[in-house]
């Protein structure tokens, strides 16, 4: 059971009488009207929430190490790395040119990893991240808060050589979630939809708690949540440049399974009183039909990306090093159903660039920054859906620091 309390214009004030075989019950006053509503017909409701663009990528920067361990090394590496986007990163204004009313703020990440030579041609890698990133917006929700984590298990193993260089074979799994978040209001198509807000134009209240106990207890307008599994398998070689500058290149197939799971109650109102009924001109109904289109699918899809990369180092002095990754993605998709118009983005560039600091003792220490063409395409699997697609259009940077010490 629950409650359904819009505002009205005064022209829309007439009282409508029960409907006893929808078991609905309609009160008008004057500035709301009240329908209490149970309902046994449920279907699902799949929203999109933008701010899964802005979460870290999945990649693990156990690949970025790999860069360390160019030189062949038995001991334990354990390592930390800070990550930083803001918006004030964004020197050629490309949010400006995206057609949305959400803007990416600002996001973090911050992760450990762990590299640890099980034998002569095995090593073991694992890495754990969290994340979060703040999306403002021109209308309700104006700033939403998303977190998430992700895991990733890592094997490197040497098969042999190809005309003296060592080739490796790599295998790597990982799991990344998204935190279950709550949106009070969202506003669409000139109503909003909530929620606790003072500026609901539409709310839905638990019925049985307002009924018993008097209490307004507001749903929110949706609940996000979303989760990822990937599994990258492939073929590395390593060898020296000009008999001076260590380099790795890989060959590398990834599938990723992603489910976006979205929830609200709103859009479960099939009473058609409650549907046609409107506010400022703007029907109830045709807002959720509206809404309804334009969201991500109701199942599961799978991206498939050819990944290669390139890499290489060059020591600059003595403490001093530079790196240079770089790695294309060409995305293909089984089961995504594409919007309306929707472009396609399948070809992603991501450039890694980095100076080390070594010490002494074992620590190192490195600041890195990464650009890529196409946002978190190939990246990160829970950002790209036909609702947040529009921003794979743009470039993405974000600038890192992390410390490993070998032991």
């Amino acid at each position: 059971m629950y409650i359904v309390l819009y505002k009205l214009e005064p022209r829309l004030m007439p009282v409508s009488l029960p409907i006893a075989q929808e078991k609905l019950i309609y009160l008008s006053i004057k500035v709301y009207r009240i329908g209490v509503t149970v309902s046994f017909k449920r279907k699902k409701s799949w929203l999109c929430f933008w701010a899964m663009l802005s979460s870290s990528a999945a990649q693990a920067d156990l690949d970025f190490l790999n860069v360390q361990l160019l030189e062949s090394s038995d001991k334990l590496i354990i390592a930390a790395e800070y990550s930083y986007f803001d918006i004030s990163l964004d020197l050629l204004d490309f949010a400006s040119k995206v057609d949305s009313a959400s803007t990416p703020e600002h996001s973090t990440a911050s992760q450990l990893s762990v590299l640890y030579p099980i034998t002569e041609r095995l090593k073991l890698g694992y890495e754990y991240k969290d994340s979060s990133a703040i999306i403002s917006r021109t209308v309700e929700p104006f700033e939403t808060k998303t977190t998430g984590d992700a895991h990733q298990l890592h094997a490197n193993y040497r098969i042999g050589s190809f005309k003296d260089l060592p080739v490796y074979l790599n295998f790597t799994t990982s799991i990344i979630k998204q935190d279950t978040l709550e949106i009070d209001c969202y506003s669409h198509s000139g109503l909003v939809l909530g929620g606790t807000c003072e500026g609901a134009d539409i709310r839905l209240l638990d019925g049985a708690a307002y009924i018993n106990t008097g209490e307004k207890n507001f749903y929110p307008a949706m609940t996000v949540d979303g989760r990822a599994q990937s599994y990258r398998v492939g073929v590395e070689i390593r060898g020296e440049l000009f008999d001076r500058l260590p380099f790795y290149q890989k060959i590398e197939l990834q599938r990723t399974r992603t489910d976006l799971s979205y929830k609200s109650k709103l859009l479960e109102i099939d009473d058609p009183v409650l549907l046609n009924a409107t506010y400022r001109d703007v029907s109830f109904g045709e807002t959720i039909d509206n809404l309804s289109s334009g969201l991500p699918q109701q199942t599961p899809w799978t991206e498939r990306a050819l990944i290669m990369e390139f890499g290489s180092k060059l020591q600059l002095t003595g403490r001093i090093a530079a790196s240079l990754a770089i790695k294309h993605y060409r995305i293909d998709r089984v089961d995504y159903e594409y919007g309306v118009d929707e472009v396609n983005y399948t070809n992603n560039t991501a450039l890694n660039l980095a100076l080390w600091f070594d010490p002494g003792h074992d620590v190192i220490f490195y600041l890195r920054g990464q650009l890529s063409h196409h946002n978190l395409l190939g990246m990160d699997p829970l950002a790209y859906n036909r609702k947040t697609s529009k921003f794979f259009a743009q470039p993405h940077g974000q600038v890192s620091i992390g410390v490993s010490y070998a032991f």
